[in-house]
């Protein structure tokens, strides 16, 4: 019984993430819901992207590319809620968090001053049906 319980958690869990996955490419803005100034500033730094998934040739990694940044960020943390990207330098980290429901944080991590500035963005799927 315990064996068939942990295979259906993974099976379960493998479906949610295809799921989040199925949605790109997306094309993300920054959240008007947020308060005015916050939004002003990521419109002033952030204006958008759009995100599309990278084929890879071994499939263990997957990566997305972003056409704000024209960087290509790396797979590094999913659970049944979120995915997490990561595009990592000798001076900073850029990540990309999205959440189940599209939402989406892209945040930027100093090394060297142990600074982070981050943004709110809703994603919308533009996957054709």
């Amino acid at each position: 019984m315990r064996y068939i319980s942990i295979i259906l958690c993974l099976f379960l869990f493998n479906l949610t993430f295809a799921d989040n996955l199925e949605n790109f490419p997306l094309a993300c803005i920054c959240d008007k819901s947020i308060n005015a100034l916050k939004y002003f500033d990521c419109k002033q730094k952030f204006s958008g992207t759009q995100l599309n998934v990278i084929d890879s040739q071994d499939n263990k990694n997957i990566f997305i590319f972003s056409s704000f940044d024209e960087k290509k960020y790396q797979l590094v943390n999913k659970d049944q809620k979120n995915l997490i990207f990561e595009y990592d330098t000798r001076d900073y980290i850029s990540s990309i968090l999205i959440k189940k429901n599209l939402d989406l944080i892209f945040s930027i991590s100093y090394k060297k001053y142990n600074k982070k500035w981050a943004y709110d963005l809703k994603c919308v799927s533009l996957k054709k049906d």
